[in-house]
């Protein structure tokens, strides 16, 4: 028995929940579900619901259209274990925490680079051919490449480019010297990071360099907002259409006042520069 199996075991699942669970290693709908698993349409409902209440289950919409899918083993450990600091009363370490006000909203507190990387990977893996609109001051992406690694900077780089995922991004205007510099002090280290950069559908903009100063930056997907703070390690995930289209509309009116650049152009200038 593999250690999600015990899970099941011991958070008593049903067979028919499990059965939903197993067929749900990528996101499908009710219908495909039903045909997978022999289960009627209206136990595949209930036992969607059970679930997703129970938070094994992730809802993902396009429009009016619903797919589901299940959380990853690694995910289902993380919340199990969560789950137990917060029994035993831990104070020796801090926890993320999340609240679900209704079942399609909820806001998830991530603490700890092992816990928002994934989330930050997940989020960007759950659109596809949408826009995502990004507010980041060169400084918190500094404090970003403290906490990853290039090779997980290359990954998510590489979810946005093969989901179509377009960058409607503003940066600070000296971010680019930036890049620059960063490669040219050790080209080895960061060229595949920064080549990774280029080929995204992107629409860059420009703010001035004392605007939004901050080790913080904002991402907005379809549905979903991520605040997150690389110096802190904390990120805010919110799943709530009004509070993601109001900071829609914030974003919007910043980008008004920025100036645009090439983003593509830009990197290819920044890595024909560079020599080993």
């Amino acid at each position: 028995m593999n250690s999600t199996s015990a899970i099941h075991d011991i958070l008593g699942l049903s067979r028919t929940e499990r059965d939903i669970l197993n067929a749900l290693s990528a996101p499908k709908n009710v219908r495909i579900i039903s045909g997978e698993t022999g289960i009627s349409r209206t136990g595949v409902n209930y036992c969607l619901d059970h679930l997703a209440e129970r938070g094994f289950i992730r809802i993902l919409r396009k429009g009016k259209r619903r797919s589901y899918v299940a959380l990853t083993d690694e995910e289902l450990m993380d919340e199990l274990q969560r789950a137990l600091d917060g029994m035993r009363g831990s104070n020796t370490k801090r926890q993320g925490a999340r609240i679900k006000t209704s079942k399609e909203d909820e806001f998830i507190i991530h603490v700890g680079v092992k816990e928002i990387i994934p989330a930050y990977e997940r989020i960007a893996s759950e659109n596809k051919d949408e826009r995502i609109r990004a507010i980041q001051h060169h400084r918190s992406y500094n404090k970003l490449l403290e906490r990853i690694t290039p090779k997980q900077l290359v990954r998510f780089n590489e979810t946005i480019k093969k989901n179509r995922l377009i960058i409607d991004g503003i940066l600070n205007e000296s971010a680019y010297n930036a890049y620059k510099k960063e490669i040219a002090a050790d080209p080895k280290k960061f060229r595949a990071s920064i080549k990774s950069l280029e080929g995204r559908m992107a629409d860059y903009s420009f703010f001035r360099d004392d605007s939004f100063d901050h080790d913080s930056e904002l991402w907005l997907f379809k549905d979903t907002s991520l605040l997150i703070n690389w110096h802190e390690e904390v990120a805010i995930e919110i799943t709530n259409r009004n509070m993601t289209a109001f900071l829609k509309d914030m974003f919007s009116f910043v980008k008004e006042g920025s100036r645009k650049i090439d983003h593509n152009r830009a990197m290819r200038d920044i890595l024909k520069d560079i020599k080993d």
